[in-house]
C-alpha cells in the first residue's frame, strides 16, 4: 500500500518498488492521494510523505483488518454459504 509505504518518506521508486506498480500507475495513485491530502510530496527533494489523514486511513483499515481477523473462524466452520445462511436466520 503507498500510504504505508511513504510512512517515514519515500520516492516514487521506492513507491514503485515497494507496491509492484508501473510508473505510470504510481504516478496516477500518486496524484490521486495528493488531491485527496493522503500523501504530500516535499518538492525539493521528492519525497512523499503520509499524512495525518493518510494516517487515520491507515488505522481505520488496520482495525477493520483484524475484525474480519477475528470473524474468519466463524465463516470457515461453514461447509457452504448456503450452511451460513441457514445458521445465521
Amino acid at each position: 500500500m503507498i500510504l504505508e509505504s511513504a510512512r517515514q518518506g519515500a520516492t516514487k521508486s521506492r513507491i514503485m518498488h515497494d507496491t509492484y506498480l508501473s510508473s505510470e500507475k504510481t504516478g496516477f495513485y500518486l496524484k490521486f492521494l495528493e488531491e485527496h491530502k493522503l500523501l504530500k510530496c516535499e518538492l525539493g527533494n521528492k519525497l512523499y510523505h503520509t499524512t495525518e489523514k493518510g494516517f487515520q486511513i491507515l488505522d481505520e483499515s488496520s482495525d477493520l483488518n483484524e475484525f474480519l481477523h477475528k470473524l474468519d473462524p466463524i465463516f470457515s466452520d461453514f461447509d457452504s454459504l448456503g450452511e451460513f445462511s441457514d445458521h445465521i436466520r
